[in-house]
């Protein structure tokens, strides 16, 4: 009785199993075609790539050089066609990718070219003049996009889209890349280093592979297939490993002589040493003939009189430039190298947002240049907001191009990195003008609650070093204070502000008068001075972190221990020799 029933019982399940293994035969290739995973090959669990990561299949991922670039609008695919967002380009390919919604344009830039693209056109303009092109850029939801085409004709990658896992798979061209395929007859792709891990895929036998070999743990080796998969498979189930540049395999054709690289700086243009530049302040014309009664200190290399300023309604660049004064410094041996300055964020927006703006104050500086004789321009714009950010680098893009043509040097001075001025990207004005000036002075601005001083070595040490994270030792100049600010605190209310910015001279003599007693305090780099005074019916405290002699040394300690590029002083008309005997041992 029991053997009848066990041999039933195996009947059956034989039986069930036939009919199983038919069921899967008929129906594989539809499964095959709803589960490209093949979930139901043995050996592994296959967990869906979606399922996976929770995302939505009919969003297309992007793979970049063996990673998934996330927490990004993803790309759109139109009749087969990829195209990528202008702001992931921005992103993550070339970072002066930009947009001007005013004009409706895309700009894209390289040390000698500025390109505009306009949805829908088939032409783009190269320095202005107009290049047909197969492939345009659209516009989409209030978005841009570039056909891959496009992309691949300007940047040395590769864009590709498998439709299995709706991947585009973006490859650089010319760096080296390690292929392997299975050498097991079956092999999983996991989705980390664990053989417990569950599997991204299963592969056959002599598929290929991408290999990224510094990505080895526990014998497994990251990896992506040819469908643009990431995981791991054990270095045992690979093999034919082989090293080769994708790009030497495919002929491309580019839009420029090149493809853009937008990571490398430009050539210097000055061949002038180490720059020793001071400001001179200049409100109108009359004014140059004043100060070229004064010599220019025979240390100096460069000087830079403030003769542009922004209009008031930010549509041009006022101007008090002289061509005597040009001519006399050059007689004594220094450049010039004018400042377009200004610290009114209205004037400065409405200029660098609005394109034909920058194109007048443009023209209008390339015809200072030619009318003046000058050898380069200053730009310093101030109390700008993060939104103003792309645009003063557009126009900073916008303007090197033709100085670079006529060989004149562009340089910027910048605030000291703090974090609520990263937006003005000191890194990308770094790679687009000659100089970057720090102005490492203010750190306690006129407006502060506290009482501090202008430029403390640790303050200036510490701008210095993270400008130096941006911004190679070459291009970067230190700006060094020649005025202090002296501080007023009424002792009945405890209220701090400044009395006065001065000179040294007259910051001096201003507490001598009072009896002061000077104090050197080592760590901040500076005399101190404090007194006290029966004022108006009140006691209020006067007091001032000095700079002179002593403390400009210290500051160019720091110049020279970081073999900067130069310094640059504001301002010389409070000038004192003790200054210039501490700065012209350096040049």
């Amino acid at each position: 009785m029991y053997r009848n029933s066990q041999g039933r019982t195996v009947t059956i399940i034989i039986g069930l199993a036939i009919a199983v293994v038919v069921i899967v035969v008929i129906a594989w290739p539809r499964i095959r075609e709803i589960s490209p995973l093949q979930n139901l090959l043995p050996g592994t669990t296959v967990v869906d790539f979606h399922t996976h990561f929770s995302l939505d299949p009919n969003v297309p991922q992007i793979i970049f050089d063996g990673q998934r670039i996330r927490d990004i609008e993803p790309p759109i695919i139109e009749n087969g066609r990829v195209y990528l967002r202008a702001s992931f380009l921005r992103s993550e390919i070339d970072p002066f990718v930009f947009w001007d919604a005013g004009v409706s344009t895309l700009f894209v830039s390289t040390l000698y070219e500025m390109l505009e693209f306009m949805p829908g056109s088939n032409f783009v303009l190269i320095n202005s003049a107009p290049t047909p092109i197969d492939h345009t850029i659209i516009a989409r939801g209030g978005d841009i996009f570039m056909p891959a085409e496009l992309v691949q004709m300007l940047y040395p990658l590769m864009i590709e889209h498998r439709e299995a896992y709706n991947m585009v798979i973006i490859t650089s061209r010319f760096e080296q890349q390690t292929r392997a395929t299975v050498s097991a007859n079956t092999a999983t792709v996991r989705y980390w280093p664990d053989n417990r891990a569950p599997g991204a895929a299963r592969l056959s036998g002599g598929e290929s592979l991408v290999v990224f070999p510094e990505n080895t743990e526990a014998g497994f080796v990251r990896v992506r297939t040819e469908d643009g998969l990431l995981g791991y498979i054990l270095l045992s189930e690979i093999g034919d490993i082989s090293s080769e540049i994708p790009g030497e395999r495919r002929l491309q054709p580019t839009l420029l002589n090149d493809f853009i690289d937008n990571n490398t700086h430009a050539p210097q243009i000055w061949t002038g040493g180490a720059v020793n530049l001071v400001w001179e302040v200049i409100y109108n014309v009359d004014a140059n003939r004043e100060v070229m009664n004064t010599p220019l200190h025979p240390s100096l290399t460069v000087v830079s009189p403030t003769w542009f300023r922004i209009s008031p309604d930010g549509t041009y660049l006022t101007n008090v430039a002289s061509r005597q004064y040009v001519d006399r410094a050059h007689e004594q041996g220094v450049y010039v190298w004018p400042l377009v300055f200004c610290v009114w964020y209205d004037r400065s927006a409405e200029l660098l947002r609005n394109r034909n703006n920058r194109r007048n104050a443009i023209d209008q500086l390339l015809g200072f240049i030619d009318t003046y004789n000058l050898d380069g321009i200053n730009i310093d714009f101030e109390h700008l907001v993060a939104a103003d950010g792309p645009y003063k680098i557009q126009f900073l893009r916008e303007l090197a191009i033709p100085m670079r043509e006529r060989g004149v040097v562009l340089s910027a001075a910048v605030k000291v990195p703090i974090p609520a001025t990263a937006f003005f990207q000191r890194d990308l004005i770094g790679k687009t003008v000659d100089f970057v000036m720090v102005m490492a002075y203010d750190e306690h601005w006129a407006t502060s609650p506290v009482a501090g001083p202008n430029a403390s070595l640790p303050w200036v040490r510490r701008g210095v070093n993270n400008m130096l994270l941006e911004v190679p030792a070459d291009r970067l100049i230190l700006g060094l204070p020649f005025y202090n600010r002296i501080w007023r605190e009424s002792v009945s209310t405890g209220e701090v502000s400044q009395y006065r910015a001065m000179g040294t001279n007259s910051t001096r003599a201003f507490f001598n008068e009072r009896g002061v007693t000077w104090i050197w305090d080592a760590e901040i780099g500076s005399y101190f001075g404090e007194v006290a005074a029966f004022e108006y019916g009140e006691t209020v405290i006067y007091r001032v972190w000095l700079e002179d002699a002593r403390s400009i040394q210290e500051k160019m300690h720091i110049f020279s221990d970081n073999n900067l590029a130069g310094v640059a002083s504001w301002q010389r008309s409070l000038a004192i020799d003790e200054f210039w005997d501490v700065i012209s041992p350096y040049f």
